[in-house]
């Protein structure tokens, strides 16, 4: 079985408007999945968007065939109840069968704080991503659902639109905590690690074992990979340019701590340089480069690796994925 080749449609840095169009045209070249981010605020102040992600995700479906659509990732710990996040995925999920996936995770301040939370510990945020997921899981395939957690509840509570068929449920992360939860109660790993060794000896190892306590074959499990990519043929200039807007999300501790403020991240950005740029995220003027890059972590066991499109010309990388990385892989 090959290696997905996905695309990340990214509200942080793109109108709404135009990633719809970026969609439709994934979808004519025949690409499989679209991830979209879901965030309040973007990583970057200077020539930011900032789309909301749900009704976005219902107007691409609707202009779309056959594409696959999910969140890469929603946050339902603080700003998004758990059952309202259950809803609106199966109320997609009965409109577009076989279409939707959710992917879920810890959040980041600049998306909790500025909507008016608290930002709480590492701990707390963990313990309240395994409690929504479960609530999540249990009014999708539950009827009438009483539940008491240690931050959520719900009394009496039923979707009485369910989704048609299962939604797979993906868990991010990048620390083995979220890993482990990841193999114990997800469909599948999501992590923006780049680190081989910090994936090979702590990522993966954890989500083996939180596989083995569900029961479930590791092999089975979906390991999905994030890299931010600049594609130009005629000038890597240009490439380099464009993706600099990720310099901010590059900076793993604002993950975790309270900085919430994009221009805030933007001035502690500007730290990293273009080499580094160049060197860890994939900066390509051809096929082959990305092919080359890639194949590394492919070779780690990764099913699914998902481009972040900031190229200058979005729709050139879509069809060098389409006509070319996406067909290596494949096969």
């Amino acid at each position: 079985m090959g290696v997905k080749i996905s695309i990340q449609a990214a509200h942080e840095q793109v109108n709404p408007s135009d990633l719809l169009q970026d969609v439709v045209y994934m979808d004519q070249k025949g690409i499989e999945r679209c991830w979209t981010s879901d965030h309040y605020m973007p990583w970057w102040n200077t020539g930011a968007s900032g789309g909301a992600a749900w009704p976005w995700l219902g107007a691409a479906l609707a202009r779309t065939n056959k594409i696959t659509i999910g969140t890469g990732v929603t946050a339902p710990i603080l700003r998004y109840h758990p059952a309202i996040v259950a809803q609106v995925f199966a109320t997609l999920g009965f409109m577009f069968p076989n279409r939707i996936f959710l992917g879920v995770g810890r959040g980041e301040a600049l998306n909790e704080v500025t909507s008016g939370n608290q930002w709480p510990s590492n701990l707390e945020k963990y313990e309240r991503l395994k409690e929504a997921v479960y609530l999540i899981k249990k009014l999708w395939n539950e009827d009438w659902v009483n539940f008491q957690g240690k931050y959520y509840w719900v009394k009496d509570s039923k979707l009485y639109t369910k989704p048609k068929t299962p939604i797979p449920l993906y868990i991010a992360g990048l620390g083995k905590h979220s890993a482990m939860l990841a193999g114990e109660f997800g469909d599948g790993f999501v992590t923006n690690e780049l680190n081989i060794d910090s994936i090979r000896n702590s990522l993966f190892p954890a989500l083996k074992e939180g596989a083995k306590k569900a029961g479930k074959d590791f092999d089975s499990l979906e390991k999905i990979l994030f890299i931010p990519t600049s594609y130009d043929p005629d000038d890597k200039q240009k490439a380099i340019e464009s993706i600099r807007f990720w310099r901010g999300a590059m900076i793993n501790a604002f993950f975790d701590v309270d900085v919430h403020d994009p221009r805030k991240i933007e001035e502690n950005g500007q730290v990293i340089g273009d080499d580094t740029l160049e060197n860890m995220l994939l900066v390509i003027t051809n096929g082959q480069d990305a092919i080359a890059k890639l194949q590394k972590y492919v070779n780690l066991g990764f099913t699914e690796i998902v481009l972040t499109n900031s190229s200058p010309d979005r729709n050139e990388l879509v069809k060098l994925i389409a006509d070319e990385i996406a067909l290596f892989f494949r096969n």
